[in-house]
C-alpha cells in the first residue's frame, strides 16, 4: 500500500493484519456498513422501478423499530464478523507489492494494480460466507429477528453448506477488480502528489487529508465494478426453493425482471459508499502504518536525532563525546 517497499526489511509487515479489521471497523461504525444497507435493498429490489433510498430508509426503520436499530441493522454479529475481511487484503496487497518490485523488478504503478487484484481475491475467499448471512438479515426481517446461531443456521438449512458460498466466482472477479482499480489509482494519486512536492521543494510527505483525498479518488473509481456486485447480491438473496444460483441464470433473471437497470442499480450510492471505504483503508490506514512502523523499529535503526541525550552527571571519554556530536555509529 506504500509508495515503495524497503528492500532490506526483516520481516513481513503484520501490523497490516491489524490494522484493515480496524480501518473497516471505524468505516462501518462511522456509516459505511448503513450505506452498504441502502446499496443492498436497492440492489434485491424487482421490477422496472426501484424502490427510493428514502423509502428503503423507511422500511428499515418501521421494521428495526427505530432509526438506531435501522442504522446498525446486521452489524451484529455479520456486518462486526465481515470486518475481518480487512484482515486479508491489506496484508496481501502489500505483501505481493513488496515480491513484485523487489523480485520481480515490476513498477509501482504495474505492481500496484496486480497486488490489489491478489489483495481483492483473498478477501473475496474470506468474507463470502458472512457475506451470504449479511444479506439473508437485510434481506428478510424474519431473520432479522433471529440470533446469530438461529441465523446462521436457518442459511444452512434453506441452502446447504455449498449456499454460503453462492456467488464466489463473480465474488472473486468482482474483488479484484475492485481492489486493482483502488490500488492502482490510489496510489498514482499519491506519486502525483509526491512529485508535486518534489519539484516545489516542498517535504515529501503526504498529510493525512491528503492521503485520504487519494484514497477518496480511487474508491470512487472502483464503482465502476456494480454491475458484478449486483450480481453477487442476487446470487446471495434469498429466493424461492429450486431456483438456480448459478451466475448465467441469475443474469438472466436480473434482465427478466427489471431489464440493463437491474446491473447499474446502487451506482450512486456506492460511488459514496466505496470512497468512504477507501478514505480509511489507504489514507488513514497508511498514516496509522507509518506511525506503527517507526515505533517498532529497532533502535540502531532510528534517525540519530531520536539517540537518548548524554547526561550531565556523567563522565565521558574525548572519542564519545566526538561520536556523540557527528552521529558515527
Amino acid at each position: 500500500m506504500n509508495a515503495s517497499t524497503p528492500s532490506n526489511r526483516k520481516r513481513p509487515a503484520f501490523e497490516k493484519l491489524l490494522i484493515g479489521p480496524a480501518m473497516v471497523l471505524g468505516e462501518s461504525l462511522a456509516g459505511g456498513h448503513y450505506l452498504d444497507v441502502l446499496c443492498l435493498g436497492k440492489q434485491m429490489a424487482t421490477g422496472r422501478v426501484a424502490p427510493s433510498y428514502y423509502k428503503i430508509h423507511r422500511t428499515l426503520v418501521h421494521e428495526s423499530k427505530g432509526f438506531l436499530p435501522a442504522f446498525y441493522r446486521g452489524f451484529y454479529p455479520w456486518g462486526l464478523v465481515q470486518c475481518t475481511k480487512g484482515l486479508p487484503v491489506l496484508f496481501v496487497q502489500h505483501e505481493s507489492m513488496h515480491l513484485l518490485q523487489q523480485r520481480a523488478g515490476m513498477e509501482q504503478s504495474a505492481a500496484g494494480n496486480l497486488s490489489g487484484c491478489l489483495g481483492g481475491i483473498a478477501q473475496a475467499i474470506f468474507v463470502t460466507p458472512f457475506q451470504k448471512i449479511k444479506v439473508s438479515v437485510v434481506a428478510s426481517s424474519n431473520v432479522n429477528m433471529l440470533t446469530p446461531t438461529e441465523a446462521f443456521m436457518a442459511v444452512i438449512q434453506r441452502d446447504g453448506i455449498a449456499g454460503l458460498y453462492s456467488g464466489l466466482l463473480p465474488t472473486m472477479l468482482r474483488g479484484s477488480i475492485d481492489w486493482g482499480l483502488r490500488f492502482g489509482i490510489s496510489l498514482h494519486m499519491k506519486e502525483c502528489m509526491l512529485e508535486e512536492k518534489r519539484n516545489s521543494s516542498e517535504e515529501v510527505k503526504l498529510s493525512l487529508l491528503e492521503s485520504i483525498s487519494c484514497g477518496l479518488v480511487g474508491g470512487a473509481t472502483s464503482a465502476l465494478t456494480q454491475p458484478i456486485d449486483n450480481i453477487v447480491t442476487n446470487c446471495q438473496k434469498p429466493l424461492p426453493p429450486g431456483t438456480s444460483r448459478a451466475v448465467h441464470a441469475v443474469m438472466l433473471r436480473m434482465y427478466r425482471e427489471s431489464g440493463m437497470k437491474a446491473f447499474t442499480r446502487s451506482m450512486g450510492l456506492t460511488v459514496v459508499d466505496s470512497a468512504w471505504h477507501m478514505a480509511w483503508m489507504f489514507g488513514v490506514g497508511n498514516v496509522l502504518y507509518d506511525w506503527m512502523d517507526k515505533s517498532l523499529q529497532e533502535p540502531e535503526h532510528r534517525p540519530h536525532h531520536q539517540k537518548s541525550k548524554l547526561h550531565p552527571c556523567t563522565s565521558y571519554t574525548g572519542d564519545q563525546v566526538y561520536d556523540y556530536c557527528y552521529n558515527i555509529d
